[in-house]
């Protein structure tokens, strides 16, 4: 017979936030805080894993999503996340405006809308 052992949640969540922020696959993951079943990892990931994912990537509508409880540790992840999707937009739009730039050099087009000039009739 088969014991099925029962993890907090709180477990789960420092299993799916350790998986997510380094490098181990779920197989080390698992071996790491002794799990059984690697397979875990990603059922929790499912379950928990946008607890730690940062914001912007979350696809969950507004009602959907989790609400971290306010603790200070909670705070303090929160602001990091937060950091971390600011960090990426700023890159995003750097790569962005970059690829404007060489597309106006290369095609000798201008993109950028010049500010005050008027919309075209259609």
């Amino acid at each position: 017979m088969r014991i099925k052992k029962h993890f907090s949640d709180a477990f789960k969540r420092q299993v799916v936030q350790h998986y997510l922020s380094s490098d181990d696959s779920q197989q080390t993951t698992a071996t790491k805080f002794g799990l059984k079943v690697h397979a875990s990892v990603q059922q929790w990931v499912d379950k928990f894993g946008g607890e730690f994912r940062p914001l912007e990537m979350s696809k969950l509508p507004d009602k959907e999503k989790v609400v971290l409880p306010d603790t200070p540790e909670a705070m303090l992840l929160r602001i990091k996340l937060l950091e971390e999707a600011l960090e990426n937009k700023k890159l995003e739009n750097f790569a962005l405006s970059k690829m404007i730039d060489i597309a106006e050099r290369e095609l000798k087009i201008s993109i950028r809308k010049n500010s005050g000039a008027k919309q075209s009739k259609k």
